[in-house]
């Protein structure tokens, strides 16, 4: 079992992407599987479609945003 493989740093990168994204994708159909988190998804996307929404750049426009009302 002392083989071993050489990869191009390319590949490896794009690997990871890829990698990354799938991820991405089995973590949505998680959340999309239970029923709370298919709820607030649901829900987001109501108020997204109403313009119900802000946007943050930034760790302070988050707190500030957080913080509003």
């Amino acid at each position: 079992m002392g083989e071993t493989v050489t990869v191009p740093k390319p590949l490896l990168k794009e690997l990871y992407k890829h990698f990354a994204r799938i991820e991405e994708i089995l973590a949505t159909l998680e959340e999309l599987m239970d029923k709370e988190g298919f709820e607030r998804i649901k829900k987001g996307l109501e108020e997204y479609k109403k313009g119900e929404y802000t946007t943050a750049e930034t760790i302070e426009d988050i707190k500030k945003a957080l913080t509003k009302d």
